[in-house]
Formats: C-alpha cells, structure tokens, sequence
C-alpha cells in the first residue's frame, strides 16, 4: 500500500507547476510583456513559489504573493495566468487554514495589491475595479465557508465517538456493579454456611479448613467493596433493578402513552441477579427507544426463561424510517450488546419484513454461559 506524499511534498509539487507555467508563459509572449522582462520574471516567482507556504504559512505566503502582484503592476502588462491562478490558490488557502483575524489582514493587503492596476492605472474604471474585489474577497468567503462546514462536520463526529465512549463506559459500570450484587450475595451465603459448618464440626483440621473458607469470603467481599467504590458514584448507588423491577418500568412507560403488553413463560426465580439485570436493561432500552424515536402506539415485551437461557423479545409497531439505528449504530444498544456478550448471549435490533420494530436477546443462565 503506497503511503501519501506529505501536504508539503503536495504543496512544493503545486507551488513548481504554477511557477513553471508563468515563466514559459513570459517568455512566449515576451513580445507582449511591458516593462523590464526581468523584473517581470522576478515578480512572477514572487506571486507563485509562495504557494509551497499555502498551508504552513498562508499569512506570509499572500504577503510575498501582494508584492508580487504590486511589482508586477508597477512594471507594466503582461498577459500570464500563472500568477493569477496562484492568486487564487493562495486566497482560497488563506480562508481555510488561517485564522480570521491574519485572515482579514492579509485578505486587505492582497485586495490592496489586486486593484493596484486599476488605481494606478490612466483611467478609473469602476466595474473592473470592483470585479477585481468580488473576485479577492469572494474566493477567500468561499473557503471560511468551506472550512466553517468541515469544522462542524467534524465536531459532530467527535460529539458522537465521546458520547458512543460514555454510554460504553457507563454500561460497563452498570455491568460491574450488578455482577458485584450477584457475586457478593454468592460469596455471603458461602461465608455464612461455612461459619455455621464450622460450628458444627468437631474435626479441627475440618473445622480450620472451614475457617480459612470464612476469612477467604471475607476478604474478597472487602475486595470487591473496595474495587466497586473505584468506579465512582455510579457503583455507590442503590441495588441494580432486576426482572422484579420490570412492573414499575412498563408502569411508567405505559403512563407516557405506550400501550405494553408483558408475558412472562418460566420460572424467572432461577435467573441469576446479574443475567436479571441485563434483561431489564434490554427492554427498558428497547421501550425508552419506541417512546424517543417511533410513533408507535403499542409494545410487546415477552420473556421467556427456558432450558437454560432467558429470551427477550421487545416489538412494537412502528415505522422502519421513523429515524431509529440498527445494532451498532446506536450507543445504548452499543452498550447493550457488550453487556449480553459478557454471559456468551447473542443480540439483534431492526426493522421488521412485516412492519414494526424488534430487538431480541438470548442470555445463558447457567454457569457454563456466566464469565
């Protein structure tokens, strides 16, 4: 894979070919030219080597090119595009890369230089002086423009990449505070029944054992106390919702004008707290997206906990255009699909062949699924 030239290289090769054309232009039409030839050649370079500076240094590179110009006036005619094209490149070069103020300054000492012909000239005519100023001005307009455009494309860009970033993160904590929720119930009950055990044993290498089990548990619940406290207030909050939650959820969502039906197949007792709570994250997405985004009037949340997995399946009916993204395109979702990866599940969100809205996961609930 060939790498591209630097901007420089690009610059130099550009700033050679206009330089290039106006000195074989001079000499074609030496017959026409007014003035010293020489002086003439020398203006010329002024107004076109310049434009290796075009992007470095554009207020300089305008500057020098103005003297050019001025010099070239002062030496008399000589009908030569080169100059005039380099010019333009360095107008255009100015309202991109140089700030407004250098911008503005340099904008006035090459209109000064660009209608120095007609001041100077024998005779004032108006329209070819104003002509001469809608050009200058018009093509350095152009490029703020351009470059004003470009700057917010690419601030919309960044908002997006470090608003994708939050959400990520922000899910990624809501993942470690509810796995310490599920693991801390664990390693309680494990502490607790290894303490009672322990008391019931009169085996002292049994009953140290059982000890060591009790000071173990102890130390990894301080452990993930202290490492959850890390993440900040979002890990210092209230227990994570879980399927229990799943009422008063619908219950507000309802309450904003969504009609949601939810069914419940299986025994959600066996799901763990953890996979819970990524079930209810799934359909409060799913919902908080039909209500922002869709003009639907109905939703369908069906959870079904069977042979070792939790199904979710959210559907509404909306529209296909009514402007909501696919997987991987939204941050939420983006978050969410990192979160069901997490227990080996799978995710899927768009718009349905019949009509309507879906977003479907499958999360394991068994151990060999779980991290």
């Amino acid at each position: 894979m060939r790498r591209p030239r630097s901007p420089l290289v690009v610059d130099g090769l550009l700033a050679a070919a206009l330089t290039l054309l106006a000195q074989v232009e001079l000499v074609l039409v030496a017959d026409r030219v007014s003035g010293s030839l020489p002086v003439q050649h020398a203006a010329f370079l002024l107004m076109t080597v310049p434009v290796v500076l075009r992007r470095r240094a554009p207020f300089w590179a305008v500057t020098i090119c103005s003297v050019g110009m001025f010099v070239q006036t002062l030496a008399g005619e000589a009908p030569v595009v080169g100059g005039f094209l380099a010019m333009l490149v360095l107008l255009f070069s100015l309202g991109y890369y140089a700030s407004l103020r250098a911008g503005l300054l340099a904008l006035a000492i090459m209109a000064a230089a660009a209608t120095s012909y007609d001041i100077l000239g024998e005779k004032l005519v108006v329209a070819d002086l104003v002509g001469n100023l809608a050009i200058v001005v018009g093509v350095w307009l152009m490029a703020r423009v351009i470059r004003s455009q470009s700057d917010r494309r690419v601030e919309a860009e960044l908002a997006r990449d470090r608003a994708a970033r939050e959400a990520v993160q922000a899910e990624r904590t809501r993942i470690a505070r509810d796995l310490h929720d599920s693991v801390a119930h664990s390693l309680t009950v494990m502490t607790l029944q290894a303490g009672g055990a322990r008391e019931r044993t009169d085996d002292p290498v049994i009953a140290e054992a059982l000890g060591h089990i009790g000071d173990t548990g102890r130390q990894a619940l301080g452990d993930m106390h202290r490492f959850l406290r890390l993440l900040g207030p979002e890990g210092e909050g209230p227990e994570s919702p879980g399927l229990a939650d799943l009422d008063e959820i619908i219950g507000r969502v309802r309450a904003a004008g969504l009609d949601v039906d939810l069914q419940v197949t299986g025994d959600v007792g066996d799901v763990p707290a953890s996979v819970g709570a990524t079930a209810y994250r799934i359909v409060q997405e799913a919902l908080t997206n039909t209500l922002k985004h869709s003009r639907a009037t109905r939703a369908d949340v069906q959870l079904r906990v069977q042979q070792g997995q939790i199904d979710v399946d959210v559907t509404d009916d909306g529209h296909a255009g009514d402007g909501r993204l696919g997987l991987g395109a939204g941050r939420g979702l983006a978050g969410l699909e990192e979160r069901v990866a997490v227990y080996g599940g799978e995710l899927a969100a768009g718009a349905e062949s019949s009509g309507g809205w879906r977003l479907r996961a499958s999360i394991p609930t068994t151990a060999a699924g779980q991290p």
